[in-house]
């Protein structure tokens, strides 16, 4: 009981870093407000024994380094995607629901240096992400993880749209109306 409640407090440290990072325009920032709620939840996720997610976590952190530093080396970035694929998959004790976070840091990964300047991609696969990683969380009975992942992909989506004042169904600018001009 003492890891749940641990895990949990964890969590809610990450969940609040998280929701900063989903309101934050510039990509270098959304990246290292990220690293630090990639701490919190890989030592929440230890305590509650997600394996899988800790590793992604971990190789996460190592990923949004590199992007923050410009790091353009292809052989670092696939390095990276192919080490989170394979370690999340050797660490996976959680069946099926351990690939969650294997593939939520898959895609997100891609996105991040594939994308690099795109804020609009790298929110998508950010919102995309916390929903997976938020149903590993409660796999793991990690609830406040499950809270948090969810209201930080609403969160981040709400963001992106008012900041880009576009429709997420449109790729055009939304009128005053609401409608698509």
């Amino acid at each position: 009981m003492i890891d749940i409640i641990i895990g949990n407090i964890c969590s809610l440290c990450a969940m609040v870093s998280d929701t900063i990072s989903g309101t934050r325009k510039k990509k270098n920032e959304i990246l290292a407000v990220q690293i630090i709620s990639q701490v919190f939840y890989g030592v929440g996720t230890l305590v509650l024994k997600g394996y899988s997610g800790v590793v992604q976590n971990a190789v996460g952190i190592l990923r949004n380094l590199a992007a923050i530093r410009n790091i353009n080396n292809k052989l670092v970035e696939w390095t990276l995607v192919i080490l989170g694929v394979l370690l999340g998959v050797a660490f996976n004790n959680r069946g099926v629901l351990g690939l969650l976070p294997v593939v939520a840091n898959l895609g997100y990964s891609i996105a991040v240096f594939q994308c690099k300047n795109n804020e609009k991609v790298l929110k998508l696969a950010f919102i995309a992400s916390a929903l997976m990683f938020s149903v590993f969380s409660y796999a793991i009975q990690n609830y406040v993880g499950v809270a948090g992942n969810t209201i930080v992909a609403i969160s981040a989506a709400i963001s992106m749209i008012k900041v880009n004042r576009i429709n997420p169904f449109f790729s055009r600018k939304m009128g005053e109306s609401g409608i698509p001009e």
